[in-house]
């Protein structure tokens, strides 16, 4: 009631006035898993909208668990679960309109699972591992994403003692041998395989040789029939192991990603981005100060056209926020109006990271949700719409 109190007090202050409300940021936690920072790894999603409503795959120590958005709050569909159980839970997720195939990798393992509601309503959900794949190389696996390219086929992709490597499958089930792409990276290195309207790109961080790059395999050619490396770009130690893309319904590829440039007082981030003719342009961003760094950069798309940049800031090392503005590629601040959208309350001792949000663009009508976690399993959410409104 008194946080309700408040918020009316500024509307009626401001808000009828004409000004822009300025809404406080998150600071509760709106659900919790037996897993600490379950919105982690960096490149993946575990967010989708359908039926009207936010759902959401995290990792518990059991296995992946799904969770639905209700008016109420969070709640779990315990179903999903227990058909799970046993399988990788830190999953990257891909709604297609009709099911929600994910990928996810714990040590030397790679599962490939399906979700799919059983009624119109999405009460009850049935939960499928389509596939096993052993790792591609005798080492655990750090993080893995899935993407399907226009022709309807299946890509995953991961970086494994010091190769990229790649996968595709026409079903879901039933996968190609794993193709290496690429080679020499340094082992802290990771990668992200995302659409293109040409087909589908991996685009990696090569920190040994300070470069970020991308490789193309075009839609309709054979599985092992890619593009020669693209060079996104070199030196200057613009590469680091922090990466998250996504395509605009134009075809242009945003991809938000850390350098290891470290120094106070110069951009910690960049943004890439790839217009729909294949040309590249790279937006540095985020300073490091004395007191603050920035990390975990993560990019989402609105449906208004707007482009929103997200990232953790580590504040006097002992508190962090997540930060969101919108993209300005013509100001030499590159982000818009950025403010925190999730701060956890003092009291809770929380440090919260690992933004993510949906692989596709947020829905006409309906909240713009994010979320982000910290190390007790705790999850938060943000309205980008409008963050932290009660």
């Amino acid at each position: 009631m008194r946080a309700l109190k408040r918020w009316l007090a500024v509307v009626l202050a401001g808000g009828l006035a004409g000004e822009a409300v300025r809404a406080e940021p998150s600071a509760q936690p709106v659900l919790q898993v037996d897993y600490p920072f379950p919105t982690a790894d960096k490149p993946q999603s575990k967010t989708w909208f359908s039926h009207g409503c936010w759902w959401a795959v995290l990792p518990r120590l059991a296995g992946p668990s799904l969770w639905q958005r209700t008016g109420t709050g969070w709640v779990e569909h315990t179903e999903v679960r227990a058909a799970l159980a046993g399988v990788p839970g830190r999953a990257d997720v891909w709604w297609d309109g009709e099911s929600a195939t994910a990928v996810s990798a714990a040590d030397r393992i790679i599962r490939v699972f399906r979700l799919r509601p059983l009624a119109a309503d999405a009460r009850l959900w049935q939960a499928e591992v389509l596939a096993t794949l052993p790792a591609p190389a005798d080492d655990a696996i750090e993080t893995i994403t899935l993407a399907r390219d226009p022709g309807g086929l299946w890509w995953i992709a991961t970086a494994v003692q010091e190769k990229i490597f790649a996968w595709s499958s026409r079903d879901g089930a039933q996968w190609s041998p794993p193709e290496t792409i690429g080679r020499g990276i340094e082992a802290d290195d990771i990668c992200t395989v995302a659409p293109l309207r040409e087909g589908v790109g991996v685009i990696w961080s090569d920190q040994k040789h300070e470069t970020v790059n991308l490789r193309v395999h075009r839609t309709g050619r054979p599985a092992t029939a890619w593009e020669a490396v693209e060079v996104v770009q070199a030196g200057d130690r613009n590469a680091d192991d922090h990466l998250h893309a996504v395509l605009a319904t134009d075809g242009t590829l945003w991809v938000a990603t850390k350098n290891s440039v470290d120094a106070v007082g110069e951009p910690q981030l960049v943004l890439r981005v790839r217009s729909p003719e294949g040309r590249w342009r790279n937006v540095p961003y985020g300073r490091l100060t004395a007191d603050d760094s920035v990390s975990r950069p993560t990019v989402a798309l609105a449906p208004d056209g707007a482009v929103w940049l997200g990232h953790s800031v580590y504040r006097e090392k002992i508190r962090s926020e997540i930060v969101f503005g919108t993209v300005d590629l013509a100001s030499a601040e590159l982000l818009h109006a950025p403010r925190a959208v999730i701060a956890p309350e003092a009291a809770l001792h929380a440090r919260v990271n690992d933004p993510t949000g949906p692989k596709g663009v947020f829905p006409e009508h309906g909240a713009w949700l994010v979320l982000a976690s910290d190390a007790a399993g705790r999850v938060y959410e943000a309205d980008l719409r409008a963050p932290g409104k009660p």
